[in-house]
């Protein structure tokens, strides 16, 4: 019941690159695109993010979903600055009695929203294609305690496990007869809440069961499949790097 989760399951080139990789490559585009504000930069990144999820085949309506909630926030972005901004330059190239709309503001409601998109679909890039077995070994490999990297990956994929505890609770409900009312939804609420409860509960008892919490004093602890860098994962790091020194030494010269 609660397997809600972001990761999609796959064997795509993404899904089998290494965790820790996959987090320069996000965090890196993250920080390139909040910094750099050239539209054609911003715009190639969002299509080079999409090419590198189709060569995955990762599933359409996963990237999709993403789409469908984050567009929303976009245009809600941009109505509020084309708001805020005015006729904030020359052009005019629309205007309603007292509000402007001008190219220059025009101009900067896109390069924001590109931003956006883009640090959202850096972040899925990790998230969609990495499972709670490959978060683990790579926080593993960084040196995180397990309890603390499997609380890590619970909070991380915690929206998806609620959208499927309501899915849960709905259905509970629809089997019992329940007309959808507003008392009948913030039972469904409690319902949800109380199931996601449970699931903590169950996973904080699988994990005593396995030995987590034992005081082991000085010996580490061991996992039977380490993470390990292939040499395709070097060659993909080295590249990101490359590209990244790159692209920040265009910023720096003003290109």
């Amino acid at each position: 019941m609660m397997n809600g989760r972001f990761c999609t399951p796959g064997g795509g080139w993404l899904h089998r690159l290494d965790t820790r990789v996959k987090v320069f490559v996000s965090v890196a585009l993250i920080v390139l695109c909040a910094w750099w504000s050239n539209w054609v930069f911003l715009a190639a990144v969002l299509i080079i993010e999409h090419i590198l999820f189709a060569t995955d085949r990762t599933p359409a309506k996963s990237v999709a979903s993403v789409w469908g909630v984050f567009a929303p926030v976009c245009v809600l972005v941009a109505v509020i600055m084309l708001l805020c901004l005015g006729g904030d330059g020359d052009t005019v190239l629309w205007q309603a009695g007292p509000w402007r709309v001008s190219a220059r503001s025009l101009a900067s409601c896109g390069i924001v929203v590109l931003k956006i998109i883009d640090i959202v679909f850096a972040v899925m890039l990790t998230v969609l294609t990495t499972s709670r077995r490959d978060w683990i070994r790579a926080l593993s490999a960084w040196h995180v305690p397990y309890p603390s990297a499997s609380r890590f990956v619970d909070r991380l994929n915690w929206l998806p496990r609620w959208r499927q505890a309501l899915r849960e609770a709905r259905l509970r409900q629809e089997i019992r007869g329940m007309r959808a009312t507003p008392v009948s939804r913030m039972w469904t609420w409690s319902i949800a809440h109380d199931l996601m409860r449970r699931h903590s509960d169950n996973i904080v008892v699988a994990e005593r069961l396995r030995g987590v919490y034992l005081d082991r004093g000085s010996a580490k602890r061991t996992l039977m499949q380490p993470a390990h860098m292939r040499p395709v994962d070097w060659v993909v790091c080295i590249v990101a790097v490359l590209l990244t020194a790159g692209i920040v030494a265009m910023i720096v010269l003003g290109w």
